[in-house]
């Protein structure tokens, strides 16, 4: 999230502008709510547009649009695994998703 607020800022100075802009953020209310969210990641933001809705209001709100409008990239968005990536790749593949849990160290 900090080059996230470094490139909103400098995004406009490159180009001569006098302003910088806004940076958006992607946390819903269940990890606001269940504190599942680290210092830097996508709730430390300028506006949240998803701050106040659930994972599951989202996910449908998304397959309508999908479906309504013929927005196709919603349908990758929707199939893909919800993840924080705190863990690295394993084989290529996700070691941990938002609904898994992990083991603690003993």
């Amino acid at each position: 999230m900090v080059l996230a607020y470094l490139f909103a800022q400098l995004s406009l100075w490159a180009r001569g502008k006098p302003v910088g802009l806004l940076v958006l953020g992607s946390a819903n209310v269940d990890e606001s709510l269940t504190g599942y969210f680290t210092k830097y990641d996508c709730s430390s933001s300028d506006i949240n547009p998803i701050g106040g809705i659930s994972k599951t209001d989202l996910k449908n709100f998304l397959a309508y649009c999908a479906e309504k409008f013929q927005f196709t990239t919603l349908r990758g968005i929707l199939a893909a695994p919800p993840t924080a990536e705190l863990e690295p790749l394993t084989d290529g593949q996700l070691s941990q998703t938002d609904e898994v849990k992990t083991k603690s160290a003993p």
